[in-house]
């Protein structure tokens, strides 16, 4: 066994490896503690109730190309335009299913899916035509709830990316729940949602907690490759031999 220069981490030739990981570590936290408040605000804005506020039109709110306006859950929207009958599906929910048809809204090359009620099957009346209506808001679902059958209309969960094919249209970044039903639908309720504040908050903190454990390990690993080095200078493990040298600062 052969013992080398004495050991010193914190020699120049070092100081690239401590600073990359400290770099990554505090990206990390920066980006665990973004994603961990950012769920914190969702959450909080999920629970404001917006539902008994006086409509506003949907262009006040959000826009084609908008990405949901966190602030806005159960805003109540006031909007025209033509049914995309072609579009219409049916979101699985306990009290039977909602019937959703997107409405190509009136001055923007955009729709809207709109949930036009509730039917106890997988089956409605098709609708056509020009429609004005009031909704509440709502932003896409997230369950995690997976698609048994891709290729027909019924779906676990109202995922706008879920609809994009179905229609040649852009679509918004969020759907409506009508306050009315169209004929021989009943009324679909806000009541019908999922918890989606619960899930948005476990599922933001559990990308926060990845984020954290990429930085633990990253410190980790540069930790233990220098307790490596060490000991290999020290003699308890045998040199590298190969022909390379070992500069005085290390």
């Amino acid at each position: 066994m052969t013992s080398g220069p004495a050991f010193r981490p914190w020699a120049p030739r070092w100081w690239p490896g401590h600073l990359l990981v400290l770099v990554l570590l505090g990206a990390a936290v920066l980006l665990g503690s973004w994603q961990y408040d950012t769920g914190q605000g969702e959450r909080a804005d999920a629970a404001r109730d917006l539902t008994r506020g006086d409509p506003v039109p949907l262009t006040s709110v959000l826009g084609p190309d908008d990405p949901f306006p966190g602030d806005r859950v159960g805003q109540p929207v006031t909007l025209s335009g033509t049914w995309v009958p072609e579009g219409t599906v049916y979101v699985v929910r306990d009290v039977g299913f909602w019937v959703v048809t997107p409405l190509a809204v009136d001055g923007s090359d955009a729709a809207l899916p709109v949930v036009r009620g509730v039917s106890d099957s997988a089956t409605s009346e098709p609708v056509s035509g020009t429609a004005e209506l009031t909704g509440w808001l709502q932003p896409p679902e997230g369950t995690g709830a997976t698609d048994d059958d891709p290729d027909d209309d019924v779906l676990p969960q109202l995922r706008v990316a879920d609809l994009v094919q179905r229609v040649d249209l852009d679509l918004y970044s969020g759907y409506a729940v009508a306050t009315e039903p169209t004929p021989g639908l009943s009324a679909a309720t806000l009541s019908q949602l999922p918890d989606a504040g619960q899930l948005t908050g476990i599922r933001n903190f559990l990308y926060a907690l990845e984020w954290w454990v990429f930085g633990g390990f990253a410190v980790f690993v540069w930790v233990r490759y220098l307790l490596d080095v060490r000991q290999e200078r020290s003699g308890s493990r045998p040199l590298d031999t190969s022909g390379g040298s070992v500069g005085s600062d290390a």
